[in-house]
């Protein structure tokens, strides 16, 4: 199962199975850049969740999307992906679910990541006396490593290695066309900068105060002359409602406005996010739009920073935080410290050295 690939067995069909989330689909694009390139001549199909089928039609290097519907079981799905023949399949979720499908012959071969579970679950317990893992993106591509064939040498001296880990997205034509003329309806024409926030994550102690968002909005606005556009899905309704009603600047508000397919184009059109650790965040280092990503209850040590050249992960780096490995905790000293006593100027002075005057 994870013995080495020779070129002699060089895969011409490959499945990568990735279920959820947002960020982690956009962190597995390295991978799906990089198969492309060592089998030129595979066709990649990439298997996520219904929700997710047209982010994953954004990564280079997928030819085709395979659909899971979790309410419909695993039988249906495993005898429709059995009738695709792949040479390789490669698991990037490592969960009981995931590992269940490539176990029931959908593919000649099967490569899995190492989630390093007990090294993440160290760092929130021990903290202090544990070691950062690697990075999320290099735990998915060590499973490359395992590839043997006579492209990677050549490969290797033709990419460093900041550009095989960074991730990367395909903006749509059309969805960046709709995106301009959207903000041409709100008086927004294509030479003025726009700021996009984004305030939402998917879970409550990953979330900075909503008026810390309005006043790094306020101050950006006026210090740099941005626009100022929110982003959410529509369950951050509540949250990005907050940042509009807390800001003294009028905000363009596209909270539930922008599907998959047409987030990474308005992220792109932004000179800057800033955002919660959460999908947005990953979806803007992979158009090349810099991020300041906001850390409290979970962590940059944990694997999930932005890698971006310009973008930066802000922590207040308390002796108590990670507090968990996704953030779905509530603080245990009941202060939510790690967010609370977190100032607006240490965002605003990140975000004015990557929007020059």
């Amino acid at each position: 199962m994870c013995e080495k690939m020779t070129v002699s067995e060089t895969p011409s069909r490959i499945l990568i199975i990735r279920f959820s989330s947002m960020g982690d689909i956009v962190l597995s694009s390295p991978v799906t850049r990089q198969l492309g390139r060592l089998f030129p001549d595979a066709e990649i199909d990439f298997l996520t969740r219904s929700e997710y089928v047209s982010l994953a039609r954004a990564l280079p290097g997928v030819a085709a999307v395979q659909r899971f519907e979790p309410g419909t079981g695993l039988l249906s799905l495993v005898s429709r992906l059995r009738e695709g023949r792949y040479d390789l399949a490669i698991d990037l979720h490592g969960n009981l679910r995931s590992r269940l499908v490539a176990m029931t012959g959908v593919a000649g071969r099967v490569l899995r990541y190492d989630k390093r579970r007990f090294a993440r679950m160290a760092i929130v317990r021990r903290r202090r006396r544990s070691r950062p893992v690697p990075h999320t993106i290099d735990r998915y591509l060590e499973v490359l490593d395992r590839l043997e064939t006579s492209a990677s040498p050549s490969l290797e001296g033709a990419h460093d290695a900041a550009e095989k880990r960074l991730p990367q997205l395909k903006v749509d034509d059309a969805a960046a066309a709709m995106v301009e003329e959207r903000l041409a309806r709100a008086g927004i024409g294509p030479d003025v900068r726009v700021l996009g926030v984004a305030p939402g994550a998917s879970h409550g102690p990953k979330r900075w105060p909503p008026e810390r968002f309005a006043r790094v909005a306020d101050h950006l606005a006026e210090s740099r002359d941005l626009k100022v556009l929110l982003l959410g899905s529509e369950t951050d309704r509540p949250v990005t409602g907050e940042v509009a009603r807390a800001m003294e600047c009028p905000a363009v508000d596209w909270t539930g406005a922008t599907d998959l397919a047409m987030l990474p184009a308005a992220v792109r059109r932004c000179a800057l996010l800033v955002s919660n650790d959460s999908g947005p965040m990953h979806v803007a280092t992979a158009v090349g739009t810099p991020v300041i990503g906001v850390f409290g209850a979970t962590h940059p040590r944990l694997g999930f920073a932005p890698v971006g050249p310009a973008d930066a992960a802000i922590t207040l780096d308390l002796p108590c935080s990670p507090c968990s490995l996704h953030g779905n905790r509530s603080c245990r000293f009941r202060t939510h410290a790690c967010m609370e006593e977190l100032d607006p100027r240490r965002v605003i002075d990140e975000a004015e050295r990557r929007v020059p005057d």
